[in-house]
Parts: C-alpha cells; sequence; structure tokens
C-alpha cells in the first residue's frame, strides 16, 4: 500500500451562497417545460440544446432525457471515412422532490465504453449529503484494468462546519472509492479555516492497494512509482485549486440574478444563434 497527502488552500464557498444558487439552478429547471416531440425549452422559449424528454413527464419520477455528448461525425463522413459511434448521455429522474431528495440516474455509452451512475442529493432546499455511485466499462484496455467501479460521498453539514468552526470530523466529510480488478484507491479530504485569511485549508490523502493476486505485483510497482505518484497529485490538486481560487470568488460575488443569466448563457453555449438550428 502506498499512502500519499496533500494541502491545498482553496477560496471559501459560504453555506449561505451555496443554498441559494442550488435554489436558482432548481428554480431554472423546474421553469423549464417539454414540448410535444420532447424539446426542452427555457421560460423565454430558446430551447436547451441537443437535449430532448424521451419518455414521461418533464422532471417527474420515471423521465428519461437523451443528449447528444459528442460530435455527430459529420466531418469524417463526408470525407468517407469510418465515424466512431457517438456518445449518447441518457438521464433519468428516480426521484425529484425539493424537501427529500434529488435522484439521478445517468448512462453514457461511446466508442471508448460504457459509465452508468447514480446520483442523489438529499435534503436540495438545504443541501446535507451528496452521493455518486458508479460502473465504467472501458474499451480497448487490459481486461483488468477495464472495469472500474466507484462512490463519492459528500456530507455537507460535517464540510461547513469543519470550515466554520475548525471542528475536526470524525470521518472526512468527503470520501472517494475506486476498485479495478488489480487495485483499489481511497481518497478522504479534510477542510480546516486556513490559520490567517478565511481561506480553506484543505487536505487530500489518498492509499493505494493491490488487490487480489496482483498485490505483490502491485506493491512492487507502487515502491517504485511513489515519487511520481506524489508529484502527480500535488501537480494535479494545485492546477486544480488555482483555477477554484479564480472562478469561485467571481461565482460567490455574483446576486441571484446574475448567476440565473449566466446559467442561461452556459445553457446557450456552443448553440450559435441560441435556436439550434431547430424549428418551433
Amino acid at each position: 500500500m502506498v499512502t500519499l497527502r496533500h494541502t491545498v488552500l482553496l477560496a471559501p464557498v459560504p453555506r449561505a451562497w451555496c443554498t441559494d444558487a442550488l435554489a436558482v439552478t432548481l428554480d431554472l429547471a423546474e421553469a423549464t417545460r417539454a414540448e410535444p416531440g420532447g424539446r426542452v425549452v427555457l421560460p423565454d422559449g430558446r430551447p436547451v440544446p441537443d437535449v430532448r424528454l424521451a419518455e414521461g413527464r418533464h422532471l417527474r419520477r420515471g423521465a428519461v432525457y437523451e443528449a447528444d455528448g459528442g460530435d455527430d461525425g459529420s466531418v469524417e463522413a463526408a470525407a468517407g471515412q469510418e465515424t466512431a459511434p457517438e456518445e449518447r448521455i441518457r438521464v433519468t429522474v428516480a426521484e425529484w422532490d425539493r424537501r427529500r431528495a434529488l435522484r439521478l440516474d445517468i448512462a453514457s455509452t461511446g466508442a471508448e465504453g460504457e459509465i452508468t451512475a447514480r446520483c442523489a442529493l438529499r435534503g436540495p432546499d438545504r443541501p446535507r449529503d451528496a452521493e455518486v455511485t458508479g460502473r465504467a466499462h472501458l474499451e480497448g484496455v487490459w481486461a483488468p484494468l477495464s472495469r472500474f467501479e466507484g462512490r463519492a460521498r459528500l456530507q455537507l453539514d460535517d464540510w461547513w462546519a469543519a470550515t466554520d468552526t475548525g471542528r475536526v470530523p470524525r470521518t472526512a466529510p468527503l470520501r472517494v472509492r475506486l476498485r479495478c480488478g488489480i487495485a483499489r484507491a481511497d481518497l478522504r479530504v479534510t477542510p480546516a479555516p486556513a490559520p490567517a485569511d478565511g481561506h480553506w485549508q484543505v487536505t487530500v490523502t489518498v492509499r493505494i492497494r493491490g488487490r487480489y493476486l496482483f498485490r505483490p505485483v502491485a506493491a512492487l510497482v507502487l515502491l517504485f512509482t511513489r515519487p511520481h505518484l506524489r508529484r502527480a497529485l500535488a501537480e494535479g490538486l494545485t492546477d486544480t485549486a488555482a483555477h477554484w481560487n479564480k472562478e469561485v470568488p467571481r461565482l460567490t460575488g455574483l446576486t441571484a440574478d446574475a448567476l440565473r443569466r449566466e446559467l442561461v448563457a452556459g445553457l446557450q453555449d456552443g448553440d450559435g444563434n441560441g435556436d439550434g438550428g431547430r424549428s418551433a
């Protein structure tokens, strides 16, 4: 087994802002509507690009949405080349209750394989707990590395208690586990208030170990690659922190109306004239 640890400073996200931002996002989602044929449109009538309601009633249990997650291969087709299968994303609403929970099942298929995930947010109007579980089957890789499964859980009450009061939680508020045929990785993320400037001091601990008959080989590989893994973790977290510290203060400074406008603009990105070239 190898243990890696790195600490970064992150700009804080106030709990009140997070709750309000989630409310704005859900209000916008609930203000959309599905038209005959499944096209989903914003309150002003503009469509949400590349998303359609395939089954069920909009934002009700059992509703199924389909989205195009990638290039349609038109350039290759025009050149007479063989094209890879287009990525398809299918999202099923398992529960939509803002007092209790939001639960979504997501399936993505494409040339690189298949991914399925179940996402849950408990207490959306005052978020307490978020969890994602999933599986992946990758094409074109060594069989023991072709299947992954994972779980991530963020306990928001414990996170903000730690950042606001400095109280050390009994368990890490953010925990992630990934497993494949040869190895398992456990990630723990623990926040604390930074000593001086109001940032979060976030420590990430990763433990990697081999599984089953691969344990001896994995132990040897991890022994020799430990310095590279430690450097990769530090560089990855440093880059992520730099991006976070650039974007988060800007976002937390937005009013509810400004955030809503930004969300709408994000939905329209890449759509050119805003109507995706579709007719009503």
